[in-house]
């Protein structure tokens, strides 16, 4: 792996570059910000360049060669310098304090444990999720601790990986807190979390605290294209509703997304005819609540919301470039003809209400038969 195969995060990048280069590295390091942004991959990369034994110099800044054999011990996550901290399973019953954490997993756990730091070298946004693993548990610490005292890098610098930092239990996030009181030479821990609020503040206050943002739809829409083969127009589509995220994007590509947005078209397209309108807006209701949950609908109604702003967009510049549901320009255009001059921000108002009435639980027919009615009376009778 090298930086550039990290989505975005340009400021991280150079700040962990530049410490590198200026050999000011800190004993610990704490990357937050969203789930899926990216925060593993920046510190796995990081650990990457520190032991890569034929670092390149690029202009201000410095990467893995990925050629040598310790780039491709830490690209296959196997590093000896390299120590991953997750949650784990408890494991066979014993002495947890004599048993290495791996030691205790039985045969079909171990397995699972190897299947997944696999997915994870392949993919450094992969999220490591081991069966019945929802803590880090004190026994993690206590072995990273006998591994510091034990072992020193020798070449390269030992990197301590702790990743989703927050769901240390308290025993273990006490112990944690003496390792970082005693700093160890040649040893950097990054921690990663998306609930920077619910670590210690004194685990906090003795890390250099580096906030990664949520990535931009461009940076989205360019990574789904490149690593998941997604054209172009669903791409932009995911995009809007990732919320900064790639994997909350690649959550989207097991969605069709392309249907659903055609449902709501439909679903838009039938509440609008002037006659004989009911039966057919009924029997869509029927159809898609029957075929998808609450949070399916959610999606559909924002898909509307989306296509109501590229309508305000294309009514307000007369441009079609920049909107997002681009393959639909030709609709849209339709639609503002056929509906001109109307209020159409007051139609996001009444889809967001109509989203926000499913998250509170409201039934979804009395949720949609509502949005028909206000939609109607803003584009019919108004």
């Amino acid at each position: 792996m090298t930086w550039n195969r990290i989505i975005g995060q340009n400021r991280v990048k150079n700040l962990l570059q530049k410490a590198i280069i200026d050999n000011k590295i800190p004993h610990a390091y704490c990357l937050w910000g969203q789930e899926g942004i990216g925060k593993d991959a920046l510190a796995i990369e990081f650990a990457c360049v520190v032991n890569c034994k034929s670092p390149i110099k690029t202009g201000n800044g410095i990467e893995s060669c990925g050629e040598c054999s310790s780039c491709k011990a830490a690209n296959n996550l196997h590093h000896r310098n390299i120590h991953l901290i997750f949650p784990m399973p408890t494991g066979k019953s014993g002495d947890s304090k004599k048993d290495s954490v791996l030691e205790k997993l039985t045969e079909e756990q171990l397995e699972e444990y190897h299947e997944q730091i696999k997915l994870k070298a392949e993919n450094p946004y992969n999220k490591i999720v081991l069966t019945n693993a929802n803590q880090i548990r004190i026994a993690s610490i206590r072995e990273l601790k006998k591994k510091l005292v034990l072992t020193s890098s020798g070449e390269g610098r030992i990197c301590v990986i702790v990743m989703r930092a927050d769901e240390m239990t308290t025993e273990a996030a006490n112990a944690f807190l003496k390792t970082l009181e005693e700093p160890h030479e040649n040893v950097t821990i990054l921690i990663t979390t998306s609930r920077q609020d619910a670590l210690l503040p004194t685990i906090l206050s003795r890390c250099q605290q580096i906030r990664c943002e949520p990535l931009s739809d461009d940076d989205i829409c360019k990574a789904l294209q490149e690593k998941n083969n997604i054209e172009n127009h669903v791409a932009v589509l995911i995009s809007a509703f990732a919320q900064g995220s790639y994997t909350r994007a690649i959550d989207f590509l097991g969605e069709s997304m392309q249907e659903m947005r055609e449902q709501a078209i439909d679903f838009l397209r039938s509440m609008l005819r002037k006659k004989m309108y009911r039966s057919e807006v009924s029997e869509h209701i029927e159809k898609i609540v029957k075929k998808y949950d609450k949070k399916e609908l959610e999606l559909i109604l924002s898909m509307l919301i989306i296509w109501m702003r590229d309508v305000i967009n294309v009514s307000k510049t007369r441009k079609t470039d920049k909107i997002i549901n681009i393959d639909q320009a030709e609709i849209i255009q339709k639609f503002i003809t056929g509906y001109p001059s109307k209020e159409y921000n007051k139609s996001i108002e009444f889809l967001e209400k109509s989203v926000n009435q499913l998250r509170k639980n409201v039934a979804s027919q009395l949720v949609l038969l509502r949005t028909v009615h206000d939609l109607r009376n803003l584009f019919l009778f108004s």
